[in-house]
């Protein structure tokens, strides 16, 4: 301890802020249930120390309130002590930029939580992220003071659905806002955005309420400087009677990275400058029939003259993606769906260099073993005896599996075997 004593000051609190990984819980009274928990564990070791995390403003300015908490739903003395370290920390926290997560679900503690909000909403000219998920519209009437005062808001994410007047505009001016995501979102939802300066957008949709309305042809060539786009679907449904809705491709020239639920939505893009598309396929239910995504990603590829070099697969299904010259690195991810398989023919990825295979053992062990070493196998991947005695190697540098478990030692074999096998816990 004596060593320790003697770092400085201003070196423990820059060691302090980057181990400094949770928000600051503002709503739950109980230090004692966090006492191991940065940062107030740090305050148990010596004088010095708490000194240090007290006096040092960026720690401060990451809060979260949440009204899911085991505690008096009405008190008047609760409520006051809630604000009380709420003004505590905002007042430590000084003038730095504040990162915010706010989740409120009750009404049976709207006492407090309005008054918390209402005391946020007034340092909103000092948010720079925002986490909101709001599914009361009292909440909007809280923070309705902060339209037009976010001159430093870089990052909003927004869940629930709102009454739309209420919500109308109050994001609207934000000059320094280019990350965001809306769920759920459709043009009616009152959730308006400075579109046009965004560079980084996910959006949660359905296709009933979105898609078939015409609001995603209406929202999309506003994105002028886009370069990351994301589809969420909303209860993890696309049902399509008739095929995706289809209308003139829009130019997106800054666009490089697009994730959608289903192949048909590239048609709605033309993106010069797309390097990555991800498919995130959340239907479950069709899981025996294959997902063709050669035809969509070959007719993108003409009209925008883009090279793809990296794909991405959520999903259990079997994909066709035919021959893509410029791929370099794949991903498939198969730990939210039931079994493994060889899903690509990997020699018509030419160019391929990286794959990420990321699953569960405990699900389908037998699947995975046959999926992996059928993968290596068809990309000609020599084995460590063919490396050894100069067989040509094949472009493939690296297999990632990534497992929620330790791997076995069946699986270690194939990494012994074949040495660009490399297993990681996800």
């Amino acid at each position: 301890m004596a060593v320790i004593s003697e770092v400085p000051t201003e070196i423990l609190t820059e060691i302090f802020y980057l181990l400094c990984k949770k928000f600051i819980y503002v709503c739950d009274l109980n230090n004692s249930c966090h006492k191991e928990d940065f940062p107030w564990a740090v305050g148990l070791v010596c004088r010095q120390w708490r000194t240090a995390f007290l006096s040092y403003p960026p720690i401060w300015a990451s809060l979260m309130v949440s009204d899911s908490f085991s505690g008096p739903p009405s008190s008047e003395s609760y409520a006051k002590e809630i604000n009380r370290r709420l003004a505590l920390y905002l007042e430590r926290s000084m003038g730095h930029p504040l990162r915010l997560d706010i989740t409120l679900w009750s009404d049976h503690k709207k006492a407090f939580t309005m008054m918390t909000l209402e005391m946020l909403s007034a340092c909103s000219h000092r948010w720079q992220t925002a986490k909101l998920s709001l599914l009361r519209d009292w909440a909007l009437d809280s923070i309705h003071p902060c339209k037009g005062k976010l001159p430093t808001l870089e990052w909003l994410e927004i869940r629930g659905a709102v009454d739309r007047k209420r919500a109308r505009g109050i994001f609207e001016v934000a000059p320094r806002l280019t990350h965001a995501y809306i769920g759920p979102w459709a043009k009616g939802s009152g959730w308006i955005l400075p579109w046009t300066q965004l560079t980084e957008l996910t959006l949660k949709i359905n296709e009933k309420s979105v898609i078939k309305n015409g609001d995603i042809p209406e929202l999309l060539p506003m994105l002028h400087n886009i370069k990351e786009l994301r589809f969420r679907l909303n209860y993890h449904q696309l049902d399509f009677q008739g095929g995706i809705p289809q209308f003139a491709p829009t130019p997106l020239n800054q666009l490089r990275v697009l994730d959608v639920p289903h192949p048909g939505i590239l048609s709605w893009f033309e993106a010069p400058s797309l390097c990555e598309i991800y498919f995130t396929d959340c239907e479950d239910y069709h899981v025996d029939e294959p997902l063709d995504v050669h035809g969509q990603i070959s007719s993108l590829i003409q009209r925008s003259s883009c090279r793809i070099r990296k794909l991405s697969f959520n999903s259990g299904r079997k994909l066709y993606v035919g021959t893509l010259k410029d791929v370099e690195e794949l991903v498939i991810d198969y730990q939210h769906f039931h079994g493994v398989r060889p899903s690509i023919d990997l020699s018509s990825l030419p160019k391929l260099r990286l794959l990420t295979i990321s699953c569960s053992v405990e699900e389908d062990f037998e699947s995975l073993m046959n999926s992996l070493t059928t993968a290596l196998e068809l990309a000609r991947v020599p084995t460590r005896s063919k490396c050894s005695s100069g067989t040509s190697i094949s472009l493939l540098e690296r297999v990632t599996v990534e497992l929620q478990e330790q791997p076995t030692k069946e699986l270690l074999k194939v990494a012994d075997e074949w040495p660009v096998v490399v297993f990681q816990r996800s």
